[in-house]
């Protein structure tokens, strides 16, 4: 066979494989719009017909905003995907994470993975979480809450004094403080151990690392789904990959090192381990759970914190009202202690609204639908599809909240909350802490640490934000919000 007959066989050939896959691309497009079980449900046809705009917003980080819009311009129930269903109601909270007799699993392809394999109590199966929990309830009980209130008290104390030695430098990040703080706290809450970002006034690099491991996560969700990971590291940011190997290890070495030595804290470990009988953990799912409780903690405290500070500065109503409070309330900062916090009506309205505009878990926790199908308002959503309440737009949803977009604390409070224009409020769809036996274990810890934090920062310091950051809550997420300086100007209180 002369050459030019061999390259156009070849040429054919490539034709007839790209004709193949061109038909393929398009029957499977067509079949997922008009011959497939969800057809019936609103949304986008593009959408309908591939994951490909999913991904492209996910990829982008504003897939968050987009689903908002298609909440909006389609319903509470909308297909975002060929086998997805995003809702932003009540009901379905009850009905995907609620108690059930066959629980709704999480969606294997997004579903979350340590780096080691072994469960951990966010990702382990229905009865490895049980034991997990029940294991892990000990330390996030209220007898150990209060506790560990001395720990909470150290690291308030170490970043009022930090802020009180540099706020006569000029405007402060605040979000890196109150990162270093909540990750210290944690950190020490966890393992026993202190990180050393406040005393050092920066990252420790397991801190640093968090959100290129929250990303590199979300990428790696997306590359599984179209079965490339084998060849991620060509789509992948390079400043990405192995992150969350790399952090694991290090989490490893410092349990081991809390193991080895003891502790005279009850911090998280002192529960599990002495819990820890032929029921309990191995060694493998207490360094992942470890691993992940300092990540969880610290990330979505120090988030929330940092939201709570710019919503209130932002809001100069809102700021005088809860100086006033807190100010008013207490005599001296030593005054200011958990069960003081507590009573704080309006700064727990605060932290309720905060958690609501700009929530620290603002995506989709994916489930699969059991193999015999799901009633969801009267329609049967056939077994295998994936199905989740997303938060950004259940918390934004005009129809959920009256002026969805606006920092408005009194719609949380007893005298207020009831009456117009707030009553037609939908208050049981928020839920930030997640529903049902998987909620978040922690999530008393978390709200007294931020009640705790603020009340004392609130009480030493007067405080004015810096121009030119009024978008500071237009951030990209993926996993975690890609956080900005958020720079303020403290003045301590002359008393």
């Amino acid at each position: 066979m002369d050459v030019p007959a061999f390259r156009y066989q070849l040429l054919n050939g490539f034709a007839a494989i790209a004709g193949i896959i061109t038909c393929y691309i398009i029957s499977y497009a067509i079949y997922n719009v008009y011959l497939h079980p969800l057809r019936k449900y609103p949304g986008p046809k593009f959408w309908a017909a591939s994951r490909l705009p999913w991904c492209y917003y996910q990829y982008k980080g504003q897939l968050h905003y987009r689903l908002l819009q298609l909440h909006i311009q389609y319903g509470k129930t909308v297909r975002v995907a060929p086998t997805e269903l995003s809702f932003a109601e009540d009901d379905a909270w009850k009905t995907i994470y609620g108690h059930r007799k066959e629980e709704m699993e999480k969606d294997p392809i997004f579903r979350l993975h340590t780096p080691t394999g072994a469960q951990n109590i966010l990702v382990a199966d229905r009865e490895t979480h049980t034991r997990q929990r029940r294991l892990l309830s000990h330390a996030f009980s209220e007898s150990a809450l209060r506790e560990q209130e001395p720990i909470l008290q150290l690291y308030a104390r170490k970043l009022l004094d930090q802020l009180s030695f540099h706020c006569t430098t000029g405007p402060l990040d605040m979000t890196a403080w109150l990162t270093f703080a909540s990750f210290d706290l944690i950190g020490h809450m966890s393992f026993g151990e202190n990180f050393g970002c406040l005393d050092k006034g920066e990252h420790a690099p397991f801190v640093r690392a968090i959100t290129a491991m929250a990303s590199e996560l979300t990428f790696n969700q997306m590359w599984k789904y179209w079965g490339i990971m084998s060849i991620r590291q060509y789509f992948t940011p390079k400043g990405l990959i192995g992150q969350r190997v790399k952090n694991i290890k290090t989490a490893m070495q410092t349990v081991q090192r809390r193991i080895d030595n003891g502790s005279e804290h009850r911090d998280f470990l002192h529960y599990i381990l002495s819990a820890n009988d032929e029921k309990g953990m191995s060694p493998a799912e207490i360094n992942v759970n470890a691993f992940s409780l300092s990540i969880a903690g610290s990330e979505s405290t120090a988030t929330a914190l940092s939201g709570a500070v710019f919503l209130m500065l932002t809001y100069p109503s809102v700021y005088q009202r809860l100086i006033h409070e807190v100010r008013s309330a207490h005599i001296g900062e030593e005054e200011i202690t958990l069960a003081s916090t507590h009573k704080l009506e309006y700064l727990d309205a605060v932290i309720t609204e905060t958690l609501r505009l700009y929530p620290p878990v603002a995506i989709t926790l994916p489930r699969r639908v059991p193999l015999g199908g799901q009633i969801f308002n009267g329609q049967v959503v056939p077994g295998d599809m994936t199905v989740g309440v997303h938060h950004y737009s259940t918390y934004h949803h005009p129809d959920n909240f009256y002026r969805p977009n606006d920092f408005l604390p009194e719609r949380w409070l007893a005298g207020t909350r009831d009456a117009l224009p707030f009553s037609n409020d939908n208050r049981d769809c928020m839920q930030p802490f997640s529903f049902g036996p998987r909620n978040c274990l922690g999530k008393n810890i978390a709200r007294a640490e931020m009640r705790l934090l603020l009340a004392k920062l609130l009480f030493k310091f007067d405080w004015r934000i810096e121009s030119g950051q009024e978008q500071w809550m237009e951030q990209q997420l993926q996993g975690f919000w890609q956080k900005k300086p958020l720079f303020c100007t403290l003045k301590p209180v002359e008393r």
